[in-house]
């Protein structure tokens, strides 16, 4: 009888998502937008929406979130993004950003998709230094503000003419 009750209850997950993906538009600072399938690990499937550009050299997409900022990187498959790759995620309510930690959304704190619980750290400052620059990192803007980002101190505080989380 219990085995009867274990199949039953495969199938209906089979049929009725039981992983409960969702399915929602992300946006970076760069006015990029993605398509995201998302479990409510956090696990999302990103692709281009509207032939959004990429750098040069990278041909992928994917999420990153390295400190207390949720980011889009650039990618080259299998390399990993470096943080100058990837751009910070905008929002206006929680449900324009990814899920995570099995909630139905993520969290949208001051127009940006975080992880509230996580302490600011370098790679963030580099996230809102570049924020509304462009891609990558060569212009003298870029180099300037990636500069001042990787000496943002211990605890890490955001440069000034940067974008505060």
């Amino acid at each position: 009888m219990r085995g009867q009750w274990e199949r039953a209850l495969w199938v209906a997950c089979l049929l009725f998502g039981c992983q409960r993906v969702s399915e929602r538009t992300l946006k970076d600072t760069e006015g990029r937008s993605f398509l995201a399938k998302c479990n409510r690990e956090g696990k999302c499937e990103l692709s281009r929406a509207e032939a959004a550009p990429v750098a040069a050299d990278k041909a992928g997409v994917s999420l990153h979130a390295p400190g207390r900022v949720v980011a889009v990187c650039d990618v080259a498959a299998p390399t990993p993004a470096e943080t100058s790759d990837c751009r910070a995620l905008v929002c206006r309510v929680d449900e324009d950003c990814p899920p995570n930690h099995g909630l139905p959304n993520g969290t949208c704190v001051n127009g940006l998709c975080t992880e509230p619980s996580n302490a600011l750290n370098r790679d963030d400052a580099i996230l809102l230094c570049l924020a509304g620059t462009g891609l990558g990192r060569e212009s003298p803007q870029q180099a300037e503000r990636f500069a001042l980002a990787t000496n943002c101190g211990s605890p890490c505080v955001v440069p000034t003419p940067c974008r505060q989380p």
